[in-house]
């Protein structure tokens, strides 16, 4: 009874070690996707959820996750690499049942043989590595997991930036719905009024023809906005693991809370540059070709192998223990290739050119690297501008709204001119969210682009 209570205690905890040790496994690589995706530049956004939904879909979005299991395997293919390095030990145990055939010469017959031949055989194999090409194998199977570790980072900050770009055309679309609502009111008001106006004889058929095909546009807008919202947030479902049809269970902030209150450089530095994910996949791509290259030179070296055998073979069974039995084998032999048929020579070449592809592939990621940085700087500039002049125009119409009120309350403008300015306001105020949103996914542009080193 004591015995298999110790038993079960060893067990649970071994469990809980285990469990332990996955928990910190895994805490680890949250910690290591939060400082990739530099978790504390969405502050600089004043917005209390954006950031939690960047945490959430980096714990819980299942393309990271897959990306992650890939980056495993490759990490465990170092393992399976650097294992041919070292010699390799096997147990073969055999039992042989022997009989042999009746001979006779000329008058001299030989009798039947039966007999059973045990064997415990211990042999060893070693290949041995003295031009070094496996453990330039095993090199170049670390430089093939760095690159999938870079590029797993790569797909952290883009899936953050996707998020965070999402997350903001959503609270945008929540006020530019609102917005549209009231022009669809607005038109509704003004058909309307022109229809009074056509019964008194004051408006032509065409304006009450125009009137109503405004409203229905109006209708349509508005639907346009309400599907487009409703697509975005079943793509922030997909991200943060979360059911596509629940629409409503999404808290967010408003649009006009929304601000970034970090300073954008001017110019970005070169080192920032090359610390991006996918250029040093592309560095680590390119150091393992080189590799490749120098272990397709040294296939035109000999191999070594030493071979080693010991153990104990016996006819008896009861005798298969005693000193007398034991065996051992120890070898070693070289072979040199002469001819493969050119095998050799075109691998050698092959592994050249793909060095080549690479190194170009590394030169325009680079050149890339930088348009894109560019492209994001330029964005922000002009959009900036932009967003600064709708806000003006903005200004300028509310003023003349303003006035326009201040008239129609005197009694000299009338009720469907004021409409038609409110109107008018209200599509220069979406104008002034859409270049709004657009700037602050130019932020977030350049964050990407960065490497999420802005």
């Amino acid at each position: 009874m004591f015995v298999n209570k110790t038993f079960k205690i060893i067990i649970i905890m071994l469990l809980l070690a285990r469990c332990c040790a996955y928990g910190s496994e895994v805490n680890s690589e949250l910690q290591e996707r939060s400082y990739t995706v530099n978790l504390c530049w969405w502050d600089n956004f004043s917005d209390p959820y954006l950031k939690n939904y960047i945490v959430t879909a980096i714990e819980k979005n299942h393309e990271l996750k897959r990306q992650n299991y890939i980056t495993k395997q490759y990490g465990q293919s170092i393992k399976t690499t650097r294992a041919r390095e070292f010699p390799s030990l096997a147990f073969a145990p055999a039992f042989v049942r022997i009989k042999t055939a009746r001979q006779q010469l000329f008058d001299v017959e030989t009798a039947t043989l039966r007999t059973n031949n045990y064997a415990l055989p211990l042999a060893a194999y070693y290949e041995a590595d003295i031009f070094l090409k496996n453990h330039d194998k095993t090199n170049a199977a670390k430089k093939e997991y760095e690159a999938y570790k870079y590029k797993e980072k790569a797909l952290d900050i883009s899936l953050a930036g996707e998020v965070g770009a999402i997350y903001i055309n959503i609270i945008k679309l929540d006020k530019t719905i609102k917005t549209q609502q009231k022009i669809t009111v607005i038109r509704k008001n003004i058909k309307d009024l022109t229809n009074e106006r056509y019964k008194m004889g004051l408006a032509s058929l065409y304006d009450v023809t125009y009137t109503d095909k405004q409203h229905t546009q109006a209708q349509i807008d508005l639907n346009d906005l309400k599907k487009d919202r409703t697509l975005l947030l079943h793509q922030l479902a997909v991200y943060t693991d979360s059911c596509p049809d629940i629409d409503d269970n999404f808290i967010r902030g408003m649009f006009d809370n929304i601000e970034y209150s970090a300073v954008i450089p001017a110019s970005i530095s070169s080192d920032i540059v090359i610390q991006r994910p996918d250029i040093m996949k592309a560095e680590a791509e390119l150091a393992k070709a080189k590799i490749d290259v120098k272990i397709a030179r040294k296939e035109f070296l000999p191999s070594v192998q030493i071979l080693g055998i010991a153990g104990y073979n016996s006819l008896l069974l009861k005798n298969l223990f005693n000193w007398e039995n034991i065996f051992a084998l120890v070898g070693a032999s070289a072979m040199q290739k002469l001819f493969t048929g050119g095998f050799l020579s075109a691998n050698l070449k092959k592994k050249k050119l793909i060095y080549q592809e690479l190194l170009e592939t590394y030169k325009q990621t680079d050149l890339i690297a930088l348009q894109e940085i560019n492209d994001a700087l330029c964005r922000i500039k002009h959009d900036s501008q932009k967003d600064k002049d709708n806000l003006k125009k903005v200004e300028l119409e509310s003023s003349n709204f303003n006035l326009m009120t201040q008239r129609y309350k005197e009694g000299i403008e009338s009720y469907l001119t004021l409409l038609q300015y409110e109107e008018n306001l209200l599509s220069l105020q979406i104008e002034k969210d859409n270049s709004k949103a657009q700037r602050l996914i130019d932020y977030i542009t350049l964050y990407k682009a960065t490497g999420a080193k802005l």
